[in-house]
């Protein structure tokens, strides 16, 4: 009913279509109780395979899988079967933190036809490549190249931004507001490699040099 396959930074869960779900449980259960020294405190991606689940049946199956091994699962990776893209699911946390300073930081490439998403700001550990989304209620940060699109300020609550070590993005959108035409005053094709920040300013989207003097700028100045 549940097969377990293990990969380098997450897990895929095959499992039967046509058993009950409870019972789908306990396996799930057994398993991961039998193979808690082999994962041990590990920090996971999981995909759910073989199988559509509802909502409630996907927060049945993590707390089914941390209730009885030691692993930390951070994101859930699917296919959203009306765009027929492929996501990734950033787990909310709010044990040991307020939902105002959540913040998730994904390590990996965002690929073409990927969605990253978030309630706090991402930390993306990788590339943003062409026809990749990431989006977040507060700041996006990519440590790599940003390619593809971006949507910061999801709740437009102002004081947020976009960096990137590498700024050359098919979009920006912060708040609702588009980076517009010109916007960025040839500074991304000027240089290149160095870090830029994107924030809102006099209700339109600039850009400038990342340091932190612009960052506590960007981050006061609201849209």
């Amino acid at each position: 009913m549940v097969v377990i396959k293990s990969y380098k930074n997450g897990i895929a869960l095959h499992l039967n279509d046509e058993d009950d779900i409870n019972v789908i449980l306990d396996e799930i259960a057994e398993k991961f109780e039998e193979s808690r020294k082999y994962f041990k405190d590990a920090a996971l991606a999981i995909s759910i395979e073989d199988r559509s689940v509802t909502t409630e049946e996907e927060k049945a199956i993590i707390q089914t899988i941390e209730a009885h091994s030691d692993v930390n699962i951070i994101c859930i990776v699917g296919k959203n079967e009306n765009t027929d893209r492929k996501f990734v699911k950033a787990l909310k946390r709010v044990e040991v933190q307020n939902e105002e300073s959540i913040g998730r930081f994904y390590k990996g490439d965002v690929l073409d036809g990927e969605v990253l998403e978030c309630e706090g700001t991402l930390v993306v550990y990788g590339n943003v490549e062409t026809g990749g989304l990431v989006a977040a209620r507060k700041d996006i940060i990519v440590l790599g190249s940003l390619e593809g699109d971006a949507y910061a300020d999801l709740k437009k609550e102002g004081g947020h931004f976009i960096a990137a070590v590498k700024m050359a993005p098919h979009s920006c959108t912060i708040g609702g507001i588009a980076l517009k035409s010109g916007g960025s005053k040839g500074l991304f094709d000027k240089r290149k490699n160095v870090p830029c920040v994107i924030y809102s300013k006099n209700g339109e989207l600039v850009s400038d040099v990342l340091t932190p003097g612009i960052i506590e700028n960007a981050t006061t100045i609201q849209a």
